[in-house]
């Protein structure tokens, strides 16, 4: 009889010491709404440069190359001229831009001194008339005309031109000594009236230039989300945009566009939202950029951190070995995340911790200093395995849980650098450039860790 209760206890005890320990999961208030600050609209300045060539060849086409004019009449000069371009010189220098047009001339007079009209229907020339030329029969005379344009961008995105004709000088005066006329002021301003008109012509060529085609190249660009190859999507979520005052030199225009947007990382691809590009807003003037930018990381890049730190290591409890299997993260109420922790060894089972994420922003630095059992876990493991109710095991957790972000800061910079560099359509291309990114601000929700970042850069487009 002994010897049959001997046995039963000792299995009852094998038993219970095979048996594995299994925590309940902590509580999640899942309706809890954690506090996340709103985040700032950024401003992200973005030098744009356009090569204007192609228009300047569309303006040149448009431009009649010869010009004519004159005015007969009986008694005095007559006259008829024609004008000549040559290739329209555009040059463009600080808020300038210039064009200079070179072209050559040719004049026929004629003069009469005195007309009448007795015994005639119309008057005549009572002598014979004077016919002279300059530039016929000879190499035609040189003159130089000047315009200026003064360009800005209207919230459509086309260009807005205005025209001025500034001078017409002739190189090569025209000067009739035989009736001593000098026709050089009157070739000036005939072709001051006739060249007046080719303001409206170059304004017209230009405000044809319409910069959204190009324009909404790069915001589809800056919509579409950005692969960071191990860190997620980075979406720009831009909702303005604004346009500098132009600059010019040589060929080519500079100008700013601004960018408002609340950039966001989230761990897996997101819908996009329609978001066309909108009408442009009132400039306002940003240096590079400034971003805030939120990051939704999932708990399974943090349970991956934390099984290749301990996962696999073990302590020793009074003589028992503790070997750390799988570990899990997830949030918590109040602000906590959970730890789940598989454990094998001279026991083995699940157990739970709990602690709430302390972020050092000088050192960019997280950890748990309150890392505990959760009370349900506590509760188990008095009920059943009293030893491992130890800080070892604590310790050893939050040891390893605690984390120096800069590695990871480092590599999704040069990441996100890799990100920025795209040809974003045929010709046009994206360069940019992240300098600093720090962490401002950590907490966690239910399923995933919110972060908010800050990153300072440049950032470049190229048409």
């Amino acid at each position: 009889m002994k010897k049959i209760a001997f046995l039963l206890i000792a299995s009852s005890i094998l038993l219970c010491s095979c048996k594995p320990i299994v925590a309940v999961a902590p509580d999640i208030e899942v309706a809890q709404e954690l506090e996340i600050p709103n985040q700032p609209l950024s401003s992200i300045n973005i030098p744009i440069k356009v090569n204007l060539k192609p228009y300047f060849k569309d303006t040149e086409k448009s431009i009649p190359k010869k010009f004519t004019g004159d005015e007969q009449v009986c008694e005095g000069v007559s006259y008829a001229y024609s004008f000549y371009r040559d290739p329209i010189d555009f040059k463009g220098t600080g808020k300038d831009l210039t064009f200079n047009v070179d072209g050559e001339y040719s004049l026929k007079l004629n003069y009469c001194p005195k007309c009448s009209d007795l015994f005639a229907s119309s008057s005549y020339c009572v002598t014979p008339r004077i016919y002279t030329s300059c530039g016929i029969d000879e190499p035609r005379r040189k003159v130089a005309v000047s315009y200026s344009t003064e360009i800005g961008v209207g919230k459509d995105y086309h260009l807005t031109s205005k025209t001025k004709l500034n001078s017409i000088k002739a190189k090569s005066p025209c000067k009739i000594t035989i009736f001593e006329y000098n026709a050089t002021e009157t070739l000036e301003e005939e072709l001051t009236k006739a060249l007046k008109d080719v303001e409206k012509d170059i304004d017209k060529e230009i405000e044809a230039i319409n910069l959204k085609p190009e324009m909404e190249k790069t915001w589809k660009a800056l919509i579409a989300p950005s692969n960071l190859e191990g860190y997620g999507f980075l979406y720009l979520n831009p909702s303005k945009m604004s346009i500098s005052d132009i600059t010019y030199k040589g060929d080519t225009a500079y100008f700013n566009a601004v960018l408002h947007a609340r950039p966001k990382i989230y761990s897996s691809e997101q819908e996009i939202k329609t978001n066309t590009l909108p009408n442009l807003s009132n400039y306002k003037t940003s240096n590079g950029f400034d971003v805030s930018m939120d990051i939704f990381a999932q708990y399974d890049s943090i349970s991956s951190i934390l099984n290749k730190n301990i996962g696999g290591t073990s302590v020793e409890i009074k003589g028992r070995e503790v070997i750390f299997g799988n570990i899990s993260v997830y949030g918590a109420s109040n602000k906590q995340i959970s730890i789940k922790v598989d454990f094998t060894g001279k026991k083995k089972g699940t157990i739970y911790l709990i602690g709430t994420p302390v972020f050092d922003a000088k050192e960019q630095y997280i950890s748990f200093p309150d890392m505990t059992f959760d009370l349900k876990s506590k509760d188990a493991l008095l009920k059943s395995a009293k030893w491992l109710f130890d800080k070892k095991i604590t310790d050893a957790i939050r040891t390893s849980s605690a984390v120096d972000l800069k590695p990871y800061l480092a590599t999704l910079k040069e990441t996100m650098n890799e990100s920025l560099k795209m040809e974003i359509d045929k010709g046009v291309y994206m360069d940019g450039r992240i300098k600093t990114i720090d962490i401002d601000y950590i907490q966690p929700k239910e399923k995933e860790l919110f972060i908010r970042i800050n990153s300072k850069g440049t950032l470049s487009i190229k048409m």
